[in-house]
């Protein structure tokens, strides 16, 4: 394989935001897969879990992990859904409001440590070119 090579790049680069994520969250006690979690909550509360797993790009059962592990820390709650009773729907909490903004912050951080290396103009084109490679996908 060549270094060079572009689909190398985005995964190296992926691991790098992922580590950078991890030293980022763990002081407040999330992984990036909670953080994740948390976010698409704040983006659009009373999901159910097989919506979280589909938008965070992995299986129902690590989303209902991820999810349990979130209730216990009080971050999130599950609620019946009004027109199927069966199904649950998850939002945030006040604490989980609360520790999102902490993350994000954090995050920021963490985010512009990262792209400092990077010229505006590039960083532009940059985002333009993985919302396409999203997109696409």
């Amino acid at each position: 394989m060549r270094a060079s090579r572009t689909v190398y790049l985005i995964k190296r680069a992926e691991t790098v935001v992922r580590t950078g994520l991890e030293a980022s969250l763990q002081p407040l006690g999330l992984t990036p897969r909670q953080y994740v979690t948390l976010s698409l909550l704040r983006d659009e509360r009373d999901q159910s879990s097989a919506d979280l797993a589909r938008k965070a790009g992995i299986t129902p059962q690590s989303m209902s992990e991820t999810i349990a592990s979130l209730i216990r820390k009080g971050l999130i709650e599950r609620l019946e859904s009004p027109e199927h009773r069966r199904i649950l729907m998850t939002r945030l909490t006040g604490a989980g409001n609360a520790l999102l903004a902490k993350c994000e912050a954090a995050v920021d951080v963490m985010e512009a440590q990262l792209l400092a290396a990077v010229a505006v103009g590039d960083l532009d084109a940059l985002r333009r070119g993985l919302r396409a490679i999203v997109k696409a996908g």
